[in-house]
């Protein structure tokens, strides 16, 4: 074997040496710190995805009370509206009532005045035939009545009544 690869017993225990050393080294000043990092790295992003899934939770939560107080405000809306129906119906109704009321009451007065016209025209009419049965008492009295002077008295009676 050529001498540079016969291996010599005291390097060989200088570079193992050397190497437990630097592995030892490494192992408190490099790994410890390299792994401390990426155990604090590791627990950083699972503490931001903790978070964000409560921000998720939270948002969502936020959005379902929100679509609650819609569908609140949208029932809200519809009773509103289906009162305004109700009102107008109820008014409607109440002014048709009053309408027929007073349809009824003015019918009434005219029933009213009628019947007054009518007992009037009624009583006048009255004094009149009595008036003119006066005359023509009278005027019979005075003369000895004919059946023409009899349909002449009749017809004179019922152009005055006519005038009248």
């Amino acid at each position: 074997m050529p001498p540079f690869l016969t291996p010599e017993l005291q390097v060989l225990i200088w570079s193992v040496a050397i190497f437990l050393v630097l592995l030892a080294l490494l192992w408190k000043f490099a790994w410890g710190p390299i792994m401390l990092a990426l155990e604090q790295r590791e627990k950083m992003i699972q503490d931001r995805i903790g978070g964000a899934e409560a921000k998720f939770k939270e948002a969502e939560a936020k959005v379902a009370d929100y679509e609650k107080k819609i569908h609140a405000a949208k029932d809200d809306a519809a009773e509103i509206i289906a009162e305004g129906k109700r009102d107008v119906e109820r008014l409607k109704t109440d002014l048709l009532a009053e309408a027929d009321k007073d349809a009824a009451r003015t019918l009434e007065r005219a029933k009213r005045e009628i019947a007054l016209a009518k007992d009037a025209a009624v009583a006048e009419i009255r004094d009149e035939v009595v008036a003119l049965s006066a005359e023509m008492a009278a005027k019979v009295l005075e003369r000895e009545v004919k059946p023409e002077d009899h349909r002449h008295f009749i017809e004179d009676a019922i152009r005055e009544a006519g005038k009248n």
